[in-house]
C-alpha cells in the first residue's frame, strides 16, 4: 500500500522539506558496501609503489580526496615521507585511516579538513525539494514532465553554479613538495546526480515506480555538465598553488563492466574524470602508470585509471 507523506500538522499533505531533509541526510551519510581495503589490496600496492618512486625521501606529502586511505598505503608512505597531510571535506574518515594503519596524528602526519566545490547545504537541499515534487507528480501517475516545473529546476542549478563563481578553494597556508590527487575529479561535481538516484529510490519506496525519468535525468546531465570544467580547473588551481614541486595525478579512462570485461569510455558518471584527462594534455607529465581500480566488486565495477606524475618545476 502507498504511503503518504504527513506535515507537521497530520493533513495528508506533502512535507517537502522534511522529507528533502531526510533524503540528503541520507545522502551525505552514503556509505560503500563494498570491502573496498582488501578489494583494493593490488592496486593500493601499485599506486603506492609508484607514489614512492616519485617523491624523495624525507619530503612532505599532501594527498587530496583521502578518505580511509583505501586506496594508498598510508603506513608505507609515512616512512617515507617527512611529513603526511591527508586533505577531505570529512573528519571521521582520517580517523579511520589513522586507526587501521596503526599511526598517530601528529605535527607531522595530520588531517586538514577542505571542501573542493563549496556548494551549501542549502542550495543542495533546495535542489532536492524540487526534484521530490517533479518525481511524485510521475509517481503519481503523471506520464509526461511539466515544462515549468523542469524550467524551474534547471534554472535552480544554473543558480546554484552562478552563486558558486567566487568560491575560493581553502587548502591552508602551507606549502608541500608533493601531492597526490586520485579518482577525485571525477567527485567534484557528481553530488546532484548522485542525488537523483536517492530521491529516485525515496519516492518509489513511498509511493511507487517512476516509469519516465529520461527527460529528466538527460536534463539534469546537460546542465551539470556545462559547468565540470570550471570545477576541474579550479580545484587544480589550488592544489598547484600549494604544491612546490610535483603532483601524482590519477584519473579514471575507461569504465569496465566485469565479468563481461566490456570496456567504455569514462563520459557521464564520471565527467570530470574526461575533463581532468583533456587537461592533461598541456600539463608536464613526466611518468605514467596505468592500472585496474577495481571500484566494486559487488557491482562488478572497474575501471582503468591512468597515473601521471606532474612536474610543476617544468610548468
Amino acid at each position: 500500500m502507498k504511503s503518504e507523506i504527513l506535515n507537521d500538522k497530520g493533513n495528508n499533505q506533502p512535507s517537502y522539506k522534511s522529507i528533502a531533509q531526510h533524503v540528503y541526510n541520507l545522502f551525505k551519510a552514503r556509505s560503500s558496501k563494498d570491502d573496498e581495503f582488501n578489494d583494493w589490496a593490488g592496486y593500493r600496492d601499485r599506486l603506492t609503489d609508484f607514489v614512492i618512486d616519485c617523491i624523495a625521501p624525507g619530503e612532505s606529502l599532501l594527498i587530496l580526496g583521502a578518505g580511509k586511505c583505501n586506496d594508498l598505503d598510508l603506513k608505507k608512505l609515512a616512512a617515507h615521507c617527512g611529513s603526511i597531510t591527508l586533505s577531505d571535506y570529512r573528519p571521521e574518515t582520517a580517523d579511520e585511516a589513522f586507526a587501521r594503519y596503526g599511526l598517530t596524528p601528529s605535527d607531522k602526519l595530520k588531517f586538514v579538513a577542505s571542501d573542493y566545490v563549496g556548494i551549501t547545504d542549502e542550495d543542495y537541499l533546495e535542489y532536492t525539494e524540487r526534484l521530490l515534487k517533479i518525481m511524485e507528480r510521475l509517481s503519481s501517475g503523471q506520464e509526461e514532465i511539466d515544462g515549468p516545473d523542469l524550467e524551474a529546476l534547471k534554472d535552480c542549478l544554473e543558480r546554484i553554479y552562478q552563486n558558486n563563481e567566487d568560491y575560493e578553494i581553502d587548502l591552508g597556508d602551507e606549502m608541500y613538495d608533493r601531492a597526490v590527487i586520485t579518482g577525485v575529479h571525477s567527485q567534484l561535481n557528481n553530488s546532484f546526480r548522485g542525488l537523483f538516484q536517492y530521491v529516485r529510490k525515496d519516492v518509489e519506496d513511498r509511493i511507487g515506480e517512476i516509469k519516465s525519468l529520461e527527460e529528466l535525468n538527460a536534463a539534469i546531465f546537460r546542465t551539470t555538465r556545462k559547468h565540470t570544467k570550471y570545477l576541474v580547473n579550479r580545484f587544480n588551481e589550488a592544489v598547484f598553488a600549494v604544491v612546490r614541486n610535483g603532483v601524482l595525478y590519477g584519473y579514471e579512462k575507461n569504465i569496465i563492466y566485469t565479468p563481461s570485461g566490456s570496456d567504455q569510455p569514462v563520459i557521464g558518471t564520471v565527467d570530470g574524470a574526461r575533463q581532468a584527462g583533456e587537461l592533461i594534455a598541456s600539463l608536464p607529465v613526466k611518468k605514467n602508470l596505468d592500472c585496474i581500480w577495481p571500484l566494486s566488486r559487488r557491482r562488478g565495477i572497474k575501471f582503468t585509471m591512468s597515473i601521471c606524475y606532474l612536474d610543476l618545476q617544468s610548468k
